[in-house]
């Protein structure tokens, strides 16, 4: 019962992760700070889905539903969770170029807007 609730929790960890990577350029606006934490996380996001890298995150929850005994799904956080219900499997190139578009879209003006604000 305990790793199905720290999975659960691993859940919980990786989709605030997955909105950090969506707003954290909002929260630099006022909390410049969160700057050093937002870009290594972006680019990192970038790269797992550039290179198709495995998340720890996704690895570690995982093992805790094996360790737990539940059925463990296979692949990768946002296909199983996300594109999932809109019957995609993520494999698709427009996937992810659609999610790299989305994550610049989302940074470009909050970024823009700091960047000019410091000059």
């Amino acid at each position: 019962m305990a790793y199905l609730l720290l999975a659960k929790l691993v859940v919980a960890l990786h989709f605030g992760f997955v909105v950090f990577i969506f707003a954290g350029a909002y929260v630099a606006l006022s909390q410049r700070w969160v700057i050093w934490l937002h870009v290594p996380a972006f680019a990192y996001a970038i790269l797992i889905t550039v290179v198709g890298w495995s998340c720890p995150l996704t690895v570690l929850e995982q093992r805790l539903l094996e360790r737990a005994g539940a059925p463990v799904y296979t692949g990768e956080f946002l296909p199983h969770y996300v594109w999932s219900r809109f019957g995609l499997s993520g494999a698709e190139v427009s996937v992810a170029v659609g999610l790299i578009v989305a994550l610049l879209a989302a940074s470009a003006r909050p970024y823009w807007l700091i960047f000019r604000s410091v000059s």
